[in-house]
C-alpha cells in the first residue's frame, strides 16, 4: 500500500518513511516476566526447648537445641559442639535464671535431691500457711520419689505422707481452706498391705 510523506502511527508500532521504503518497527506485546531473591529454602533445623522444668530425663535425653549458648549448661547437663545440651544422669529438669549475668542456665536436679528439696519447700510453705503451694510441692516430691528403685522410693512416700498429714492439720488448726487434699500415696499402702499378707 502507498503511504503518505507523514510517519504512520498504531497501537502494535511505528512505520518510518525512509527515502522510498518503509521500514516498520514493533513493540513487544508481552510485558517481561520479574526477578525473585528469596525463591528457594532449606530443611527446618528443630531448634528450641525439648524438655520443660519438671519433666523427667534419662542420660542422653536432648533438653536444649539452639544456635549459640542462650541457654547455658549447669549441674548434670553436657554440651555438644552445636550448642545442644542434653542430659548426663537421670533426674528433673530445672532452669535457673541469673539476674547478675541475665543468663539461662538449665540443670538436671537427681531425683532424691529433687524430692528432699521439694519436701523442704512444702515446709516451708506450711509455715507460710501457703497450704496450696505446700500440697503443690508434696505432689512434686512424690512425682520424682517414683523414680526412684522401690526401697528408696517406698521411704520417700512415707515422708511425703507424713508431710501431708502435718500439712493438713495445720490448715484445719489455722482454718485455711485447701483446694486440693495431700498426694495419695497408693504405692506405700499396697507394700504396708503386702507386707501384712507375708
Amino acid at each position: 500500500a502507498a503511504c503518505s510523506s507523514s510517519t504512520l502511527l498504531n497501537t502494535a508500532g511505528f512505520t518510518l518513511r525512509v527515502g522510498f521504503n518503509e521500514l516498520q518497527r514493533r513493540w513487544a506485546t508481552k510485558k517481561a516476566g520479574g526477578s525473585s531473591k528469596n525463591g528457594r529454602t532449606s530443611l527446618p533445623k528443630m531448634l528450641g526447648v525439648k524438655k520443660l522444668g519438671g519433666q523427667n530425663v534419662v542420660p542422653g535425653n536432648i533438653i536444649v537445641r539452639q544456635r549459640g549458648t542462650k541457654v547455658r549448661p549447669g549441674e548434670n547437663v553436657g554440651c555438644g559442639r552445636d550448642h545442644t545440651l542434653w542430659a548426663l544422669t537421670p533426674g528433673i529438669v530445672s532452669f535457673k535464671w541469673s539476674t547478675r549475668d541475665k543468663q539461662n542456665t538449665v540443670h538436671v536436679v537427681p531425683h532424691l535431691k529433687f524430692g528432699d528439696l521439694c519436701l523442704h519447700r512444702a515446709m516451708e510453705g506450711r509455715a507460710k500457711l501457703r497450704m496450696d503451694y505446700a500440697m503443690g510441692m508434696l505432689a512434686q516430691a512424690k512425682f520424682a520419689y517414683s523414680f526412684l528403685p522401690r526401697e528408696e522410693m517406698l521411704s520417700g512416700l512415707a515422708k511425703v505422707k507424713a508431710a501431708g498429714d502435718k500439712v493438713s492439720a495445720r490448715a484445719a488448726k489455722k482454718g485455711v481452706a485447701v483446694r486440693g487434699g495431700a498426694p495419695r500415696c497408693d504405692e506405700l499402702e499396697w507394700a504396708e498391705e503386702a507386707r501384712t499378707c507375708d
